[in-house]
C-alpha cells in the first residue's frame, strides 16, 4: 500500500497577551434611586445622546445624581479616582474601533460597575475588544443603527434614541451578575503545528489551503505552506533568535510577536529570506506602543499602512521605486507588504469583516510599499533629510488615513501631453490639496474649532495651524524642476505650509497675542516674530508634518496621502513637540543575506 503524503505546517497565530482574564466582580446597585452615576462621553459625536440619557435618567430617578463627564478615552486610567466617588457609570458612544484602550475594562477591574454603549453596527468590535482585554463579560448596550442615523446629529433628535435604549441601560446597570458573567470560559486556542494528509502532495496541499481559508489564517488568497523547512530557510535571513519577543503587542487582538511567527507569515506571503529583516522592522514599528496601530488596523475608515524602505537594502533586494511602485509585479515590494498584512491578521488577530473598515481596502492585501527613486531624485532621501546616514537602511511605517490619489496637474483633454500647467501652477495645486481646508476664523476665535481633540478654547493659536499629517510622493521630473528653481525638500514643505496663509490683520487681538507667545517659544515651524506683525501671514499647516518622497518615472504623477502621524503624537503618549516629524522610521538590523542592513 502506497504511503500517504503528510504536509506539516507551522501555526501562524500568536499567543495573546491577557494580563488578567476574568469575569465581572463589581456588584450592581439594585436600583439607581439615590445613586451617583457618571455618564462618560468620549467622542463629540456622542455628546447629544449622553446628554439625553442624563436627562431621562434624572427624570426617572429624582433622588439620583447623574453627572455628564467629558473624558479622554485615550487615557482612561486618569479617571479611575474620580469614578470611585460614583456607584456606577455609563461610557460611550463607540462609533468606530480606533482605540487601543478599553475604558470599561479598566473601571470594572477597579471595582466600579458600568456599561458600554455602542452603535449596533459596532457591537462585534466592542465584543472583540472586551475579549482581547480579558473581560469578555463586559456589559454592552447597542443602539439600533438606523435610529442613530436618523438622529442626524440634531440635538433634539437624540431624546428619541435615548428612550429606545433607556430600559436596556437600566437593566445593564442594575441586574445582578450571572454565574456566566462572573466565571466566563477561558480563551483557548491550539497553537501547535498542523498536519495535512493526502494521497500525494497536491491533495495534502489542497487540504492545507482549505483549512487555512476556513479558519481565517489567510487574507482570502492562497498562501505558501509554512513548513518547518521553509520557516528555517526564512529565518536564515536574520541573526535574531526565533524565540525573541519583540517589544509591544500586535493590535487589535493583543498578540505577542516573536521573530519565528513573523517568519512563518513571511513564508506564507511568498517573501524571500533576504526580505525578512525589512519585514521584521516594519512589524516592530506596528507593535511599537507609540504607534497608534489600533486605529490603523481596526478603525472603520478602511485605513492601510504606508511602508517606505530607504537606503541601500531597497536596491539590494530588488525593490522598485520606479514605475508602478504601488502596483503588482515586484516580488519584494508586494511580498513585504503582504507579509506585514498577514502578520496583522494572524499575530494581531484581525478579523477582516469586523476590522476591515466600512468598505474594505484592497491595498491592505499588500499595503502601500515602495522605495524612493534615489537615482533620479535631485534631493537626498527622506530618511537622510531627517538625520539618517546615506548608508543606513531604514523602514518607515505610517497610517494612511485617506489616499487623496493622483493629483491631476494638467488638462485631461490633452492626455497625451505633459500633465502640467507649469511649475508654479503645479505647486499651487499640490499645496491646495495638501493643506486641506482653510481655518474658520470665527470658529477659532470663539473656541468651537477642534475643542474636543485639542482642548482649544477662545484664543488658542494652535486651532489656527492645523495638525494635518500629509505624505507626498513627487515624480522625479517634478522634483528636478523644483530643484532647478532652487527648491529643497524643506523649502517645498515651507511653501505648502505658508500657501494662502492667514493675514495678520484678520486675526483678533487674543489670537495675535497667542501667536506672539508661540513665536517667542520657537516650537512651531514657520511661526516667527517676523510674521507676527501687519503685512505678515500665518501658516495654516505645520511643515514638519509633511513627508516628501520622490518615486516613479521621470515623467509621472504626484501622489498625496493624508496620514494620522500617530507615532509619537497625541494618541499614544509620545512627544507632541510640533517640531518633531510624526513619522516612525527605524534602521534595519540583523540582516545576513545582504550587505546592507546588518
Amino acid at each position: 500500500m502506497k504511503d500517504k503524503f503528510i504536509l506539516e505546517v507551522q501555526n501562524p497565530r500568536s499567543l495573546r497577551k491577557m494580563e488578567t482574564f476574568q469575569g465581572l466582580t463589581a456588584p450592581r446597585p439594585a436600583t439607581l434611586d439615590g445613586k451617583r452615576v457618571a455618564i462618560l462621553s468620549g467622542l463629540p459625536e456622542g455628546e447629544f445622546l449622553m446628554k439625553s440619557l442624563q436627562e431621562l435618567l434624572q427624570e426617572k430617578y429624582s433622588t439620583g445624581t447623574f453627572d455628564l463627564v467629558f473624558f479622554n478615552p485615550m487615557a482612561p486610567k486618569e479617571y479611575i479616582e474620580l469614578l470611585r466617588s460614583y456607584d456606577a457609570f455609563l461610557e460611550g458612544v463607540r462609533l468606530t474601533g480606533g482605540s487601543d484602550s478599553e475604558p470599561v475594562v479598566d473601571y470594572e477591574r477597579a471595582g466600579i460597575p458600568g456599561v458600554h454603549i455602542c452603535v449596533e453596527a459596532m457591537g462585534t468590535q466592542a465584543t472583540f475588544s472586551a475579549l482581547a482585554h480579558g473581560l469578555p463579560a463586559m456589559r454592552i448596550v447597542e443602539i439600533p443603527t438606523l435610529k442613530w442615523l436618523n438622529a442626524a446629529n440634531v440635538p433634539e433628535n437624540y431624546s428619541v434614541v435615548a428612550e429606545v435604549v433607556l430600559d436596556d441601560i437600566i437593566h445593564a446597570l442594575t441586574d445582578p451578575l450571572t454565574e456566566e458573567e462572573k466565571n466566563p470560559p477561558p480563551f483557548e486556542y491550539d497553537y501547535s503545528n498542523r498536519c495535512f494528509e493526502g494521497a500525494d502532495y497536491n491533495e495534502a496541499f489542497e487540504k492545507f489551503q482549505k483549512y487555512f481559508m476556513e479558519n481565517d489564517l489567510t487574507d482570502g488568497v492562497a498562501v505558501a505552506p509554512p513548513t518547518p523547512e521553509a520557516v528555517k530557510a526564512m529565518l536564515a535571513g536574520t541573526t535574531r533568535k526565533p524565540d525573541e519577543v519583540i517589544e509591544g503587542i500586535m493590535q487589535p487582538g493583543r498578540g505577542i510577536v516573536t521573530i519565528e511567527k513573523i517568519a512563518i507569515n513571511a513564508v506564507m506571503a511568498g517573501a524571500r529570506p533576504e526580505y525578512l529583516p525589512v519585514i521584521i522592522t516594519a512589524v516592530e514599528m506596528v507593535c511599537d506602543p507609540k504607534f497608534f496601530s489600533w486605529h490603523t488596523l481596526a478603525a472603520i475608515n478602511s485605513d492601510n499602512l504606508l511602508i517606505s524602505v530607504g537606503g541601500p537594502i531597497a536596491k539590494e533586494i530588488g525593490m522598485t521605486g520606479r514605475g508602478a511602485y504601488f502596483g503588482p509585479g515586484n516580488q519584494a515590494n508586494n511580498s513585504i507588504g503582504r507579509a506585514v498584512s498577514l502578520c496583522t491578521r494572524n499575530l494581531g488577530w484581525v478579523e477582516y469583516e469586523v476590522h476591515g473598515g466600512m468598505y474594505g481596502q484592497p491595498s491592505r492585501f499588500c499595503n502601500l510599499v515602495f522605495c524612493e527613486n534615489e537615482d533620479e531624485s535631485p534631493w537626498e532621501s527622506y530618511p537622510v533629510s531627517l538625520g539618517f546616514n546615506p548608508e543606513d537602511s531604514t523602514v518607515m511605517v505610517e497610517e494612511v488615513f485617506h489616499l487623496d490619489g493622483v493629483f491631476q496637474l494638467g488638462n485631461m483633454a490633452m492626455p497625451s501631453g505633459p500633465w502640467t500647467h507649469g511649475l508654479q501652477a503645479d505647486m499651487e495645486r499640490i499645496a491646495e490639496k495638501a493643506r486641506g481646508e482653510a481655518p474658520n476664523l470665527e470658529a477659532v476665535t470663539y473656541g468651537t474649532a477642534n475643542i474636543h481633540m485639542q482642548g482649544a478654547r477662545g484664543t488658542n493659536p494652535l486651532t489656527l495651524i492645523n495638525g494635518r499629517t500629509y505624505a507626498l510622493i513627487l515624480y522625479p521630473g517634478l522634483a528636478r524642476q523644483l530643484a532647478e528653481a532652487g527648491y529643497t525638500r524643506e523649502a517645498l514643505a515651507r511653501f505648502i505650509a505658508d500657501y494662502k496663509g492667514v493675514p495678520w490683520e484678520d486675526l483678533d487681538s487674543g489670537l495675535q497675542e497667542g501667536l506672539i507667545k508661540l513665536a517667542k517659544s520657537g516650537v512651531m515651524p514657520g511661526v516667527t516674530m517676523d510674521i507676527c506683525k501687519p503685512g505678515g501671514k500665518i501658516p495654516v499647516m505645520n511643515s514638519s508634518r509633511l513627508a516628501i518622497f520622490v518615486a516613479g518615472h521621470m515623467y509621472g504623477q504626484t501622489i498625496g496621502m493624508m496620514c494620522m502621524g500617530s507615532y509619537g503624537g497625541m494618541f499614544s503618549g509620545g512627544t507632541a513637540d510640533p517640531r518633531v516629524p510624526p513619522y516612525n522610521i527605524k534602521k534595519v538590523t540583523g540582516a545576513t543575506l545582504t550587505k546592507a542592513g546588518r
